[in-house]
């Protein structure tokens, strides 16, 4: 059976710069096909505790060495606020969806048959996002953390621990990594939200909580024109149409509808305002109402006529 190299300095992340990215250290760019493509200005810092900001906050926990778990409904931006950081720092990224179907595999690898140099067949070990962040230094994504069973999440535990005594088994290869002093994990959870666990104590433990909330009305109406070609005569529009989003996220904290709508979608929305392609209501109900189950289906139609 053929394993990996523990090391590959082709693979592992650059040494740090001695800049900083709000409080992260900025690492030397070596051209990492998994360091995320995204401009400074593409993310708006929010302020989430007295002066300091969701950037700051997870920029100082990873800096510490600390895991990170964001939490908050839908379309907060918990991802794409990874991958900022990711982008800024030049970091590799791996990310992994994970859900009920996950396997320990999905995160660690698995054997692989392929055709020796003599034309016999052999066994190869291909590594898993987990064991790739391990062995490189990389920042693992997991999106919807609580959507996974324990089995899953067991096999994060070594991993996650403090610095000195963290490792990582492979039992198909029996190999044991010690992770580079650059790997952090960061997780997204969504709390309560439909087919998710709760994590046990022990788990949750290994990271830095940090809540996000959706943006003022005020700063998103701004967000969905830098991310548009719509013209500023139409921001009353924009402004009902924001609004009108805020309405359907109280009706998702009260139980009303299944999923709120992100800024994504109106953004979306906002796209096919663009030279009077469709009108706000138009837009809306031809983004929302394909995308809602047929129980969420009437009180989105009765929103859209009623506010757009």
């Amino acid at each position: 059976m053929t394993v990996p190299e523990t090391t590959a300095d082709a693979d592992t992340v650059g040494e740090r710069t001695g800049e900083q990215f709000g409080e992260l250290s900025v690492l030397a760019d070596t051209g990492h096909e998994k360091v995320p493509e995204i401009e400074r200005d593409d993310y708006h810092h929010r302020q989430i505790e007295g002066d300091r900001t969701d950037v700051e906050i997870v920029t100082r926990a990873l800096e510490l060495g600390m895991n990170v778990v964001l939490k908050g409904p839908p379309g907060v931006g918990k991802s794409f606020l990874t991958r900022y950081v990711c982008a800024m720092t030049n970091r590799p990224l791996y990310r992994v969806t994970l859900s009920e179907t996950t396997y320990r595999e999905d995160l660690l690898g698995h054997l692989h048959l392929v055709s020796g140099d003599g034309g016999e067949t052999v066994t190869e070990w291909i590594d898993g996002p987990l064991t790739r962040a391990v062995r490189e230094g990389a920042v693992l994504l997991l999106d919807e953390i609580n959507a996974a069973d324990a089995n899953t999440v067991a096999a994060l535990n070594a991993v996650m621990e403090q610095r000195a005594t963290r490792s990582l088994t492979i039992p198909q290869t029996g190999e044991q990594l010690v992770p580079h002093e650059e790997f952090r994990v960061v997780a997204t959870s969504n709390p309560g939200y439909q087919g998710t666990y709760e994590l046990n104590d022990a788990f949750e433990d290994r990271f830095r909580h940090v809540k996000l909330s959706y943006l003022p009305e005020s700063v998103e109406v701004e967000l969905v024109f830098d991310r548009t070609d719509l013209d500023r005569g139409k921001a009353a529009q924009i402004r009902d149409l924001v609004s009108f989003a805020s309405r359907l996220r109280e009706a998702y904290v009260d139980g009303e509808l299944s999923t709120p709508v992100t800024t994504r979608e109106l953004v979306r929305i906002a796209r096919f305002m663009e030279d009077d392609f469709m009108t706000v209501g138009e837009a809306a109900r031809s983004e929302l109402v394909a995308r809602v189950d047929e129980y969420d289906e009437s009180l989105v139609r009765t929103l859209i006529d009623k506010r757009l």
